[in-house]
């Protein structure tokens, strides 16, 4: 009896003790309030990213009609090359392929380097864009209480007034309503 009178001692001893341990750590961390973001959307609808869009859009036509132009223009050179090679000298004709083949790998490198240029643009417009985001989100989260900001495709399931997307947007079209798209 006296073994088990203090064990029972010993035990509520413990269980005072992790209670005590359990509401000091909770005590540590804030209270958690969270938001949801839809960056995909605000990427694709503010007002700066439909511009750098468009802009964007403008520069890839120009540079899809440099390369078709290009493109034809070495297919007419292959075809030269190849009506004069029953007319030329071995040595001569071997001299203007190897000419040629040098420029058909220059050009590759150089529509190459166009092509990821487009792409450098898409990702430093993004970048713009989400640079200005990041200190209009913190201004909503400091004035809503938001602890925890989470990316919607993340996200099953939420309350419709968690979404800061649509504040955001306004705040972003009204500090960032362009974006201008250098080309390099």
């Amino acid at each position: 009896m006296y073994k088990l009178l203090k064990l029972k001692k010993y035990y509520s001893l413990g269980l005072v003790l992790i209670f005590l341990f359990i509401g000091s750590s909770y005590a540590e961390y804030p209270s958690t309030s969270i938001g949801v973001i839809d960056l995909n959307y605000i990427l694709s609808e503010s007002k700066s990213a439909k511009d750098a869009a468009k802009q964007i859009e403008d520069i890839a036509i120009k540079v899809e009609k440099e390369i078709a132009t290009s493109d034809q223009e070495l297919i007419d050179e292959q075809n030269k090359l190849i009506e004069s090679q029953s007319i030329m000298a071995p040595d001569a004709f071997e001299e203007k392929r190897i000419e040629y083949e040098k420029k058909v790998q220059n050009y590759n490198v150089s529509r190459q380097d166009k092509l990821l240029s487009i792409d450098k643009m898409v990702n430093d417009s993004r970048n713009s864009v989400l640079d200005a985001l990041r200190p209009i989100l913190e201004e909503i989260s400091n004035e809503k209480g938001i602890t925890i900001l989470l990316e919607k495709n993340s996200v099953l399931l939420n309350a419709e007034n968690m979404d800061i997307t649509n504040e955001a947007i306004q705040m972003l079209d009204k500090q960032l309503p362009k974006i201008k798209v250098n080309q390099e």
